[in-house]
């Protein structure tokens, strides 16, 4: 495979490695290469291993194989191919908008990832970084786009550590849930706390936790929304992990369940 694909502009960068426009010479198209140094290979393995399980499902980003190469320093680093998101991140739709996205665009997105997410967890997995900059948008005939989930180098089995020094802090300080924050507990309800913050953020065009204390003053700022919406936020968002929703019962929830975006 690496005597195939071209490796193009940088696309972004992140701790574990960094992430390439390529091309392939035999068969054209775009793909996205995402690479790690040997020695930091480890995420980027179990980061395999989760898409390799995952790549028949359309919300989660498509892996097409991995291969390594040697740098030009000498150093060897291992590859993983996916597919391309020619519309960036939801994070950098963001960053294109004056403010939040309308209430339908947020429903369409929303529905997608926790569809997605269902995915994951179903299959034992649990995300641990779940955040904008790492919902990838695939644009459409129809304009509205679809979203799938990517960047699995924090990501974990259920009731396991990958690493053999356990990170106790996993994802992004600023979607961070109490439990995980306190107690170093990194399962599918973090993906959940997660999933609040982001449909915030799509809403507000801001962070989620500016000039708030807490998630109930959280609540309190975003009264005006509509009923629904500050129902599925408080299921997202409970401070007791077990009383959050699972992916499989938000999908039911009438904020997002008129809204079916197609396989």
């Amino acid at each position: 495979m690496e005597n195939i694909i071209v490796k193009g502009r940088l696309l972004g960068m992140g701790n574990f490695g960094h992430v390439h426009l390529a091309y392939c010479r035999h068969f054209g198209g775009q793909f996205a290469v995402k690479s790690v140094n040997s020695s930091l290979s480890s995420s980027l393995l179990m980061e395999e291993t989760i898409l390799r399980r995952l790549r028949c499902f359309p919300d989660v980003v498509y892996w097409f194989g991995g291969y390594s190469t040697q740098e030009a320093n000498g150093d060897w680093a291992y590859n993983l191919v996916l597919e391309y998101a020619a519309g960036g991140s939801l994070g950098s739709l963001m960053c294109r908008r004056t403010s939040g996205l309308p209430e339908s665009e947020v429903q369409w997105y929303t529905r997608m990832i926790v569809r997605g997410l269902h995915v994951v967890h179903r299959e034992g997995f649990v995300h641990c970084d779940l955040k904008l900059d790492n919902m990838l948008l695939f644009p459409t005939e129809d304009g509205r786009g679809r979203v799938k989930i990517a960047d699995f180098g924090l990501s974990k089995r259920f009731g396991r550590e990958e690493f053999r020094r356990p990170l106790t802090f996993r994802g992004t300080a600023n979607y961070m849930s109490p439990e995980s924050i306190v107690y170093s507990e990194n399962e599918a309800p973090l993906d959940i706390w997660c999933l609040g913050c982001m449909v915030i953020e799509m809403f507000t065009g801001k962070p989620t936790w500016e000039n708030c204390k807490d998630e109930n003053d959280l609540i309190l700022h975003i009264v005006f929304w509509r009923q629904r919406l500050r129902i599925f936020l408080k299921k997202c968002l409970a401070r007791d992990p077990s009383q959050r929703w699972t992916s499989e019962m938000l999908l039911t929830h009438p904020f997002i369940d008129s809204v079916l975006p197609p396989l």
